[in-house]
């Protein structure tokens, strides 16, 4: 999810990191909502895709960022999408309105080369997410 800055009517102004960043849909839990929740709504709003929470421990603990700078945790939540359903054959986002935010569906195979791309086009590739794309490499090769 490539995303930009935020503002009013016409184009958004630069972001932190002076261009747009290639995220995971990502969210504050609101009071008194579960990461679960928090995951699907953002999912929904973000890209317009429904999901469903998936596995039996498809939650992580909080889980520090940059402690060498901050206390701020994110909690991961595993989701399936089923590109099949009917709510997904369509999806509309429900953005607010500081957001900017473009839905880019990609395989998971060869995902870290596919962010290598991106990385190389100047987009900035979120941590977390090369993370994930690393893994699911190293996986891969475990096949």
């Amino acid at each position: 999810v490539p995303r930009g800055g935020a503002g009013g009517p016409g184009p958004p102004p630069p972001p932190p990191m002076g261009g747009e960043t290639i995220e995971l849909p990502a969210g504050l839990v609101d009071e008194r909502e579960s990461a679960e929740v928090t995951a699907l709504r953002e999912l929904e709003e973000e890209t317009g895709y429904v999901g469903e929470v998936a596995g039996s421990n498809p939650t992580t603990p909080g889980l520090p960022l940059s402690p060498g700078l901050s206390d701020e945790t994110v909690r991961l939540v595993r989701v399936v999408v089923d590109l099949d359903k009917v709510e997904n054959q369509t999806p509309r986002q429900r953005l607010e309105g500081s957001e900017f935010i473009t839905v880019m569906r990609v395989r998971k195979r060869g995902l870290r080369r596919t962010l290598d791309e991106l990385a190389n086009d100047g987009y900035h590739v979120f941590a977390g997410l090369y993370t994930l794309a690393l893994g699911m490499e190293l996986g891969e090769e475990d096949e």
